[in-house]
């Protein structure tokens, strides 16, 4: 760690600190809530009785007298509402607050790494530039061609965009833990790798599917069969590998030469379980990898090693595919 760093370390020092005193308050508010909540139903009980009640007890159970004094406190419902109303309001403070604190805590790391990847990039790559974005589902290609609900979101950790050997490449970490649309909601899939994309100098509307055969992010389900269909290819290894779904077979048929399905099963090796995309123009890589944590990650000091780390993760498999592609 730089100098430079420390007012970023210690700023997320203090908010991660501030997550934890709000997570303590919105605990300690719980617990309230719930006591006041057995007062209300106890309001309903005359005081006096539950003493009557505690003194009574026979020998083998007196024990419980002394729990059921502790509760009798005499509170009448109005005073149990009121408290009640009040805890609820501050409980909604206290998640606001720590809501505000996480997003600014994901504020800071955009920040820091908008301001020094750059340096990494320029000294260990060329021609690339970085920008760390959080999108919605709805804005990704695997909502839009129905292959998981609008509602889900892709939780974006880290992302590099720019050129690289002329054409415009991006690569992110996602993690999504989304359902099926339509008739098939029941199921539910875990998006999770690196997805890469490379816009090739093609045109083309349709879309084309290549989902590898025991792949974890799988594609086909009903709501698809309904849109696309399935299709054989004329490679042999790649129909052994893969299923394919296209809504255009004249476009599948031009897309998947034997020269662009040799590529992809050259990458296999390296990139065992794989899903291949082509929408509008683009081609994505869905490589499954466990790659980084979400939960762990804030953890992380900032620091160049941390960056050096990350533009590699990430930049080296776009940087396989690309020339893949482009030889």
């Amino acid at each position: 760690m730089t100098k430079r760093m420390v007012l970023f370390e210690l700023g997320k020092a203090l908010l991660l600190l501030a997550e934890l005193a709000f997570v303590g308050f919105i605990g300690y508010t719980v617990v309230l809530l719930i006591w006041f909540a057995i007062q209300y139903a106890l309001s309903a009980i005359n005081p006096e009785l539950m003493t009557q009640v505690a003194d009574g007890l026979p020998d083998r159970v007196a024990f419980l007298s002394k729990y059921i004094r502790f509760f009798n406190t005499g509170m009448t419902d109005k005073e149990a509402i009121s408290q009640l109303i009040r805890h609820g309001v501050v409980l909604g403070i206290g998640i606001g607050l720590l809501s505000g604190a996480r997003l600014c805590l994901r504020r800071l790391e955009r920040e820091f790494k908008q301001q020094y990847m750059p340096e990494v990039l320029e000294q260990t790559f060329s021609d690339f530039t970085y920008e760390a974005k959080r999108r919605r589902a709805m804005e990704e290609t695997l909502c839009d061609v129905g292959l998981l609900s609008t509602v889900e979101r892709y939780y974006t950790a880290n992302r590099l965009e720019g050129l690289y050997r002329d054409c415009w490449v991006a690569a992110q970490e996602i993690i999504c833990g989304g359902v099926y649309m339509d008739d098939y909601t029941s199921r539910k899939i875990k998006v999770r790798g690196q997805w890469l994309t490379i816009r090739l100098n093609m045109d083309f509307e349709s879309v084309v599917i290549l989902e590898a055969r025991g792949t974890k992010n799988r594609f086909s389900h009903r709501s698809l069969a309904r849109q696309m269909v399935e299709l054989q290819p004329d490679h042999e290894a790649l129909a052994q590998q893969f299923r394919c779904f296209a809504d255009s077979p004249e476009e599948f048929r031009n897309l998947l030469t034997v020269e662009m399905a040799e590529k992809i099963l050259s990458m296999t090796d390296l990139y065992p379980d794989l899903c291949v995309i082509f929408r509008r123009g683009c081609i994505h890589f869905l490589i499954r990898r466990r790659s980084f944590n979400r939960r762990w990650e804030p953890l992380c000091p900032f620091c160049f090693p941390q960056l050096k780390r990350e533009a590699h993760r990430l930049y080296g498999p776009l940087m396989d595919f690309t020339d893949m592609l482009l030889e």
